[in-house]
């Protein structure tokens, strides 16, 4: 950043005032409880729009009903708006006008990064946090600069802003910055609020930086920005491949029963896909669940095997209450040969877990978690009930039919997802009973999944292995899987599990929302 004199910085840190002021505000509302203590709080007094975005999480996680939430909506935009005009230069109608169409225009994708990462938390599906992710890396890198630019039009601003490269060599050593300052209150929940200030510094030094004229070739530095992020994902997803498949598996005795997830159906799923020679069993040993019950056998759809036992079952099968999962399971272990192995993938962990601890399937010899969530700390209230999350529930259920379009049958109000997932703990409250000390069990985590686990990945079991650069519906079927698997049961230490492992979630977990009230007080 380009430094100033004495003087000068002496000058123009006297304009700081407003966002001192804000820190205040921020602190003396955490104080009182009206604002969340989570690591998430550093960002409330970032640099624009990284702060609306702050806000708009808050608010989703929290607003008790529509009118709640448009009334807080109203007056953070007002003092969003006050403060960045003050910052800027002053209040005046031009820059008023500029503030509130700039927080307008950037308001709309950050609602819906917003709600993506709430739909993300609260069904436990990664992949629309990082999408969450994505979008407010692009909004945030692509506006943050236009307020500095000296115009008073927005277009205007954002004509200046790419003649001045974005200011890249201000704005990403400062989003460098907040990434580890998030980091480091994930490490330390407890330090939130004393890291509010030093976000507020950050964010000081940066505002001092943009209101200087850039310096050098800055759409040269942009350029070089951008090859240097695309050399960096490129290196990322090519050196994903593990440490392979391990020796071959010994033919082992007794028995292997596969178990999908949601919203899967009879052939449709990735445990499916289990090459279960490299377990070392037979096709003749392999089972598979169904949701719907017994039965003479399944459609074979992608099983490596042929199904020969179950009633077949479709996605709202997968959805119907934990309990008559829980039967179903027991019912469907009782004769299966022993010493029997059980690979669980997603829910299918919490129906396996609940059924052994409660000893209603002491057929069960080991258990292999695949892509267990150990909490659901974010949740939402019932269609028309006041509670936490309402908002952000009622959207969720407006884009469960889009998604329905894509082949993802999911309702957010059937019997298993109100268990689970739409009540805060439920996914730790189905993991709370013991296991059995005679079973066995091994969980393997997928390192996308860590920014969902605000309490940790960690499972208390036998073996938690090194969480793995796998996507979760992959997890079952990638080499790196059946070598863990192996050498768990053949006993064999695990892999090296490299420290950096999940700096990715410790890094990201900060932009999540903050956990329900009451989950949140228990920590």
């Amino acid at each position: 950043m380009p430094l100033l004199t004495r003087p000068d910085l002496r000058s123009a840190a006297v304009g700081l005032w407003p966002l001192a002021a804000l820190t205040g505000a921020v602190l003396l509302l955490a104080f009182a409880g009206v604002l969340p203590r989570w690591p998430g709080l550093v960002h409330a007094v970032a640099l624009p729009p990284a702060d609306l975005y702050t806000d708009l999480r808050v608010l989703l996680a929290r607003s008790h009903s529509e009118p709640e939430f448009l009334a807080a909506l109203l007056v953070v935009l007002t003092v969003r708006v006050v403060v960045l005009c003050l910052l800027t230069g002053g209040l005046t109608w031009g820059r008023v006008r500029f503030a509130v169409l700039f927080y307008l225009v950037v308001g709309v994708p950050l609602t819906l990064a917003a709600q993506m990462a709430f739909m993300a938390q609260s069904l436990l599906y990664s992949r629309l946090f990082w999408a969450a992710m994505s979008l407010l890396v692009l909004v945030w890198f692509g506006t943050a600069s236009l307020p500095w630019q000296g115009q008073t039009r927005l277009r205007s601003a954002f004509r200046e802003a790419w003649r001045n490269g974005l200011r890249i060599s201000v704005l990403l050593p400062y989003a460098v910055a907040l990434l580890l300052l998030g980091a480091v209150a994930d490490l330390r929940p407890g330090w939130s609020l004393a890291l509010v200030p030093v976000s507020a510094l950050l964010t000081g030094a940066a505002v001092l930086a943009l209101r200087r004229p850039p310096r050098g070739r800055p759409v040269l530095r942009l350029g070089a920005a951008a090859v240097a992020c695309a050399v960096a994902a490129t290196v990322f997803v090519t050196t994903r491949g593990g440490e392979g498949y391990g020796p071959q598996a010994p033919a082992r005795p007794g028995s292997l029963l596969l178990m999908s997830g949601i919203n899967s159906s009879s052939g449709s799923g990735a445990i499916f896909e289990t090459e279960v020679e490299r377990l070392g069993y037979t096709c003749e040993q392999t089972y598979y669940f169904s949701y719907a019950g017994e039965g003479d056998g399944q459609p074979r759809g992608v099983a490596s095997c042929p199904i020969r036992t179950g009633a077949p079952y479709h996605p709202p099968d997968t959805q119907r209450p934990l309990a008559e999962q829980v039967e179903i399971f027991a019912e469907q272990v009782r004769d299966l040969p022993r010493p029997l192995v059980v690979a669980g993938h997603s829910l299918a962990v919490w129906v396996a877990w609940q059924a052994v601890a409660e000893g209603k399937a002491p057929e069960v010899d080991v258990l292999l978690l695949v892509g267990p969530f150990p909490q659901s700390p974010l949740g939402y209230p019932p269609a028309g009930e006041r509670g936490e999350a309402r908002v952000a529930g009622a959207l969720l259920r407006l884009v469960v039919p889009l998604a329905e379009r894509v082949d993802f049958a999911f309702e957010p109000d059937a019997p298993v997802a109100r268990e689970l997932l739409a009540t805060p703990d439920g996914a730790s409250t189905a993991l709370a009973k013991p296991l059995p000390p005679q079973v066995r069990a091994l969980s393997v985590t997928s390192a996308t999944d860590l920014p969902l686990m605000p309490d940790g990945w960690r499972l208390p079991v036998d073996r938690n292995v090194c969480p793995q650069r796998v996507a979760h519906p992959y997890l079952p079927i990638r080499p790196v899987y059946y070598h863990e698997v192996n050498r768990f049961l053949t006993g064999q230490p695990p892999l090296e599990c490299p420290a950096w492992r999940n700096w990715g979630a410790k890094l990201s977990r900060p932009f999540a929302l903050p956990p329900h009230t009451s989950v949140n007080d228990r920590r």
